[in-house]
Parts: C-alpha cells; sequence; structure tokens
C-alpha cells in the first residue's frame, strides 16, 4: 500500500466514489429547491423556505467524530507496517475541490453582477426571491467544509501526523461550526454581505486545491510560495469587512463579531506558522 496507487483502477474508483457523492448532494439542492419554490416554474425560490430547519446536529456529530478520528486514527496507523497511499483518492478530491470552488466563485460573481447587488453594504432581504443564489453559494460553501475534513483523514492514512497540528485540526472544526451559524442567521435576519467571506475563501481554495492536484500529478507550481501570504491577506481583507458590516449594516451583530474572532484568530495561527516556516527557510539558506 506504500507504493504509488494513482492507477486506471484506482482513479476510476475514486470518480465513482466523488460521483455518488456528488449526485447526492445535487439531488438534494434540486429536491429542496423545488419544495422552495413559489411559482410553477422553478424560477421564484424563497431562500427563507429553502434553508428552514438547519440542523445542529450536524455539526456536533461532524465535530465529535472528526475529534475522535483525530485522536484514534494515529494510533490505529502506528500499528501498520507501512502507510496508506490513497493518492488517487487525493488526486479526484483536490480536482473536484478546485472546480467545486471555482462554481461556488462564479455563482456569487454572477449572483451580485446580475442582480445589481453591491459587493458591500447590500440591503435587500432574504425574502426577495434574488437572493436565493447567494444563499445557495453560503450554503454550499458551508456544507463544503464537512468534506474538507478528508484534509485530516488524508494525512492519518498516511502517517502524516505532524501535519495533523492543533493550527489544523482547529481550523476545521472552527470553520464547520462559524459556517454552519452564517447559514443559521439567514433565518433570522438579512444580511447579504455574508457572501463575501465565503468568496474569498472560495478562491483561495481555488488557488490551494489546485496546487496539491498538480503536485499530485508532477507538474512544478509557481505559486506554492505565494499560498500562505494570500491566505493571510484573506483574513485581513475579511476582518476589515466585517468591521464595514458592523459599523454600516444592520446585519446580526453575531455575524461580524464571529467573523472577526475568526479572522484574528487565523492570522495568529496562520501568521505563527508563516513565520516559523520562513525563519526555518532563512536558517536553512545561511547553513548552506
Amino acid at each position: 500500500m506504500g507504493k504509488d496507487s494513482t492507477t486506471k483502477t484506482g482513479v476510476f474508483i475514486a470518480l465513482a466514489c466523488f460521483g455518488v457523492y456528488f449526485h447526492q448532494l445535487y439531488s438534494y439542492v434540486l429536491r429542496t429547491t423545488r419544495n422552495a419554490s413559489l411559482n410553477r416554474n422553478g424560477t421564484k425560490i424563497s431562500a427563507l423556505k429553502w434553508i428552514d430547519g438547519l440542523s445542529f446536529e450536524a455539526p456536533l456529530i461532524a465535530s465529535l467524530l472528526y475529534l475522535t478520528m483525530v485522536f484514534v486514527g494515529p494510533k490505529i496507523m502506528r500499528k501498520r507496517a507501512e502507510p496508506f497511499n490513497p493518492k488517487a483518492l487525493m488526486l479526484v478530491y483536490n480536482v473536484y475541490q478546485t472546480l467545486f470552488n471555482v462554481y461556488v466563485c462564479y455563482l456569487f460573481v454572477s449572483e451580485i453582477k446580475t442582480n445589481n447587488f453591491k459587493v458591500w453594504g447590500e440591503t435587500c432581504r432574504w425574502n426577495d426571491t434574488r437572493t436565493f443564489g447567494v444563499a445557495l453559494g453560503v450554503w454550499l460553501h458551508y456544507n463544503n467544509k464537512y468534506l474538507e475534513l478528508l484534509d485530516t483523514v488524508w494525512m492519518i492514512l498516511r502517517k502524516k501526523e505532524k501535519q495533523v497540528s492543533f493550527l489544523h485540526v482547529y481550523h476545521h472544526v472552527l470553520l464547520v461550526w462559524a459556517w454552519w451559524m452564517v447559514c443559521w442567521t439567514i433565518n433570522q435576519a438579512p444580511c447579504v454581505d455574508m457572501y463575501f467571506g465565503a468568496l474569498c475563501n472560495s478562491f483561495i481554495h481555488v488557488v490551494m486545491y489546485s496546487y496539491y492536484a498538480m503536485a499530485l500529478m508532477g507538474v512544478a507550481v509557481p505559486w506554492k510560495r505565494y499560498i500562505t501570504q494570500l491566505q493571510l491577506l484573506q483574513f485581513m481583507v475579511v476582518f476589515c469587512h466585517a468591521v464595514y458590516v458592523l459599523l454600516y449594516t444592520k446585519c446580526l451583530k453575531i455575524l461580524p463579531y464571529s467573523q472577526m474572532f475568526v479572522m484574528a484568530n487565523m492570522l495568529v495561527l496562520f501568521g505563527n506558522f508563516y513565520m516559523k516556516s520562513y525563519k526555518n527557510t532563512s536558517s536553512k539558506r545561511k547553513t548552506k
């Protein structure tokens, strides 16, 4: 299992797995949008009716299972002589994540442009059917946070215990709950501005997962060194947007406050990681 498992059979199995997942996701969205449609031809969909009934159990169960895996998984893998090599699954997963996030970015940009929404400070309410596309994009972004937990699975299966750091685990669990809360507030008060953080994060994921996919294929990627810098820039921009939302919009205060909390956390943790990496790189260059 330690050998290269990116075979035709492995890729086919990986495609089948993620194909089933995507089909289930697509079927769910299609079924629920029909139920939330306000007219016969389905051109007007209520965002409020569609997002209603968001489950609290989903992030709770996912968090418990994830943390159990993080604690137990490495111990199980230590008993194996060789690590697994899920390269085919990882390749298809990274390509899927790249394409998925490209679509989410496109969805947000097209909805903002088509409906003439303001980039910051849009006052359109969720009971306006024009906002459904934005709500859908935010929900898709939230839903994808569960799939992103596979990042940790790949590390554990490959015996990369050092990569399963506090930063990594905290980041994944925090974002599941943060985006669940964002979706939950759709039923509480209007705030189209919530799309902005999802758009920024989706763009970063296009850059990040495309790099991972190409690296697995042995393709040299010129933007590798800039990924963490882009992430830090994202945190600063989204933090500034949260301050704007707090001061100049009527969104629930919990949204900008939680956004600032998350971004501040990420800035400190990723900033610390970046500085340590930079110092290690500088030290290696000096010793040469």
